[in-house]
Parts: C-alpha cells; sequence; structure tokens
C-alpha cells in the first residue's frame, strides 16, 4: 500500500476530525472477516461477541480478527494517526500507536448507537492520549425515516457533540455516511448514530471502529 492517503482535517468546534478514503482491499477482507465470524458454529462465533462492552441497541457487533487488522495498521491506519497527531501537535513525533480493541458494528433498519464518547472513566490515570475512528464497509440505500421532515432527514446518520451552542459557535456536527469512509476523533468526544429506514428488514449498515493510544517521543530541549 504505497499510495499517498488523502487526508483531511476539519474543526467543526474545538476537537479536530480527520477524514480519508479506505484501501479497497481493506474493506474486502474487513468483510469476508465478517462473513467467516457469522459462519462460525454459534460455540466458536462467541468468542468474537463484543456488545456487552459496547453501548449500541444494534443487531450485533463482532471482534476484527487480529491478524486482519494488523494487515493494515503499519501501512495506513499508523498513517493516518501520526498524520493526525502531527496537526494537533506539530512539535512532537509519534513513537507508537497501540490499538487496545477493534471491532465491527451491523446496524440494521430503526436499529441505533446512543450518545456515548469510548473514554474508560475508570481508569484513574491513562499515560497516553487515545483516538477512536469509525470505518464504513457497507450501507444500504437510506430511505426517509417516518415523519422525518425532508430538511432535517439524519437516517442512519452519525453526529458528534462537543460543548454547549453559543453565538457563533457549534456543539453538533452531522456527517452523512459513505462506503470507504474513515473518520479519526479523539475518543473523548460524544457522538451517536441515528437509526436508519428500510423497506429491506434485512439491511445492514456495517462500520468498524477501534480505540487507540498514542505514545509520543520526548521533545528535545534546546
Amino acid at each position: 500500500m504505497k499510495d499517498k492517503i488523502n487526508i483531511k482535517m476539519f474543526k467543526p468546534f474545538g476537537s479536530m476530525i480527520s477524514e480519508q478514503p479506505l484501501p479497497d482491499g481493506l474493506v474486502k477482507d474487513f468483510l469476508d472477516d465478517l462473513k467467516m465470524i457469522r459462519n462460525l458454529p454459534d460455540e466458536k462465533r462467541e468468542n468474537y461477541l463484543f456488545g456487552n462492552k459496547l453501548a449500541g441497541s444494534v443487531e450485533s457487533e463482532y471482534l476484527i480478527t487480529p491478524e486482519v487488522l494488523m494487515k493494515y495498521k503499519r501501512n495506513y491506519f499508523d498513517v493516518c494517526i501520526s498524520e493526525y497527531c502531527q496537526a494537533v501537535y506539530p512539535n512532537v513525533k509519534v513513537q507508537k500507536v497501540v490499538i487496545n480493541s477493534a471491532w465491527m458494528v451491523i446496524q440494521k433498519p430503526l436499529q441505533f448507537n446512543p450518545l456515548h464518547e469510548h473514554n474508560n472513566h475508570l481508569q484513574i490515570e491513562q499515560p497516553h492520549p487515545s483516538l477512536s475512528c469509525v470505518g464504513y464497509l457497507q450501507l444500504p440505500e437510506f430511505e426517509p425515516l417516518p415523519f422525518a421532515k425532508p430538511h432535517r432527514d439524519v437516517s442512519g446518520s452519525l453526529e458528534f457533540h462537543e460543548g454547549s451552542p453559543n453565538f457563533y459557535s457549534f456543539s453538533s456536527f452531522l456527517k452523512k455516511p459513505m462506503v470507504k469512509n474513515y473518520l479519526l476523533f479523539p475518543s473523548h468526544l460524544q457522538h451517536m448514530v441515528y437509526p436508519f429506514y428500510s423497506k429491506n428488514k434485512d439491511a445492514e449498515r456495517i462500520s468498524f471502529s477501534f480505540n487507540a493510544q498514542v505514545v509520543f517521543s520526548k521533545v528535545d530541549e534546546k
């Protein structure tokens, strides 16, 4: 994977979010991994279940097979994370990226993910800043939610929240998902996923996420 990654940075409020396309091979490999997991016998598939640690009211959430994830860590995920960190902290360098957990989310019509963040508040001291992400692997054709107003149809959308609204200041940012789109953001940044509507009851919105800690190298004193 030697192609340059087209990374865009934007700040709808205090925290920065980066946006970049996913490699075609990654999308295929992750979806193949999900197919493999779903075809496992029940007792083996249980090893991949991750929903008991997550907030979503969704069909299912499975851990990504580590070997599949690691195939893209060094040349894709580490690059995206390093570029993000350099944009926020231009005077330091990323020494190491540690991915703590990675999972896929399968959401069906009228299911949703409530407002939440990925920080571990039970951890008294977190030694390194943490980042989270979402990548879109498969999307159905969204239809307007029942009773949705044409100017505010949020079907299947992701919404970020930070701070309080004020004059010349926004506290929310709505982002419609696109296949192969990958967003990176601080783990403390609250976000939610709206339900979507489809006449096909088996339609699926499939995404993946992970949490990562970033270890920075020390800045040389001059």
